[in-house]
């Protein structure tokens, strides 16, 4: 029988990692420990939870765990990633880990020295079942074109606490915060993609108060690593209602489609349940289950695509 793996949370900065934790005891995980630089909001999760608070990352790391979930502000990414570095666990980061170019490259300078298989990021929607299956569906399909959308009502990343979602320049807004799932999808059909030429837009209603967008798009150009190209349009949204994701692909062999809907069973619908199994899985081999290149490639076209967006609408 295998043994129990175990985990530590580094930050609780929103709340994938309450919903992360769940996931894990009910896989009968070890929680090792929990660490935030808030105390209250460290001493809920331990209650939640049961396990140790851990007032500092070094005291995280000395329980050797065998994963690191962590969950910081954008802020602290950098610094939490270099510290978290030195427990030789594999460290799953929740999205965001950059917004912009700037916070982009100070990633990958905190990261530069850490093995790519022991550091990264996903989307929970990479692992959602019905998103695996539309990737075994086009394996060895020629794609000749793809669109998707990802729609998440932006007012919580407005609410008490998590304004900080909101703003493009810390956590990405609406673009980034929810635009991060549409780039992922694109990914996992075509591998490495890279956004390239195009063009984009931004809406806002005149009474959300949103900082950062409500509606936008991008329709543009995925060059591949073999030297073809696939057309892309791409549709994120913020506005009220159910949390939608789709990605429909063009192929030489007919149209496939995902839509996936916020309901009761979003858990397993939307890949959480599945992140944490994948997780588990790859951290009993000492890795994570994406390369953490592969995954700093999707973050790259994400800013990439916020960035096009923005400068369409303010010229």
């Amino acid at each position: 029988m295998s043994r129990r793996v175990r985990i530590g949370f580094a930050g609780l900065a929103h709340s994938h990692p309450y919903s992360d934790a769940a996931n894990a005891l009910a896989l009968d995980a070890e929680i090792v420990g929990v660490s935030d630089l808030d105390p209250g909001r460290r001493a809920e999760f331990a209650r939640l939870f049961g396990c140790p608070e851990r007032d500092s990352l070094a005291d995280l790391c000395a329980q050797e765990p065998d994963l690191v979930i962590a969950t910081p502000h954008p802020d602290d990414v950098p610094r939490t990633a270099a510290l978290l570095a030195k427990s030789g666990a594999p460290v799953f980061f929740n999205k965001v880990v950059a917004a912009t170019q700037g916070r982009l490259e100070a990633w990958d300078e905190a990261v530069c020295r850490i093995p790519s298989s022991l550091i990264g990021t996903n989307s929970v929607l990479r692992f959602a079942p019905a998103v695996q299956e539309l990737r075994r569906a086009t394996s060895g399909a020629e794609i000749l074109g793809i669109r998707v959308i990802a729609q998440h009502d932006n007012a919580l990343f407005r609410s008490a606490g998590r304004e900080w979602q909101d703003d493009p320049a810390v956590g990405g807004g609406t673009l980034v915060t929810v635009g991060a799932h549409a780039w992922e999808m694109v990914d996992v059909l075509l591998p490495g993609a890279v956004l390239g030429a195009a063009t984009g837009w931004v809406r806002r209603r005149a009474r959300s108060g949103t900082r950062s967008e409500d509606a936008a798009g991008v329709s543009g150009m995925l060059k591949l690593s073999d030297g073809g190209a696939v057309p892309v349009e791409a549709w994120v949204t913020g506005v009220p209602g159910t949390d939608r994701y789709g990605i429909e692909a063009v192929t030489g062999d007919g149209i496939v489609t995902v839509d996936l809907r916020g309901d009761a069973n979003a858990n397993e619908t939307m890949g959480f349940a599945g992140l944490i199994r994948a997780l588990i899985a790859a951290a009993r081999e000492g890795r994570l289950p994406v390369d953490g290149a592969r995954s700093r490639a999707v973050v790259a076209n994400t800013i990439r695509a916020a960035e096009i967006a923005r400068s369409a609408s303010a010229s």
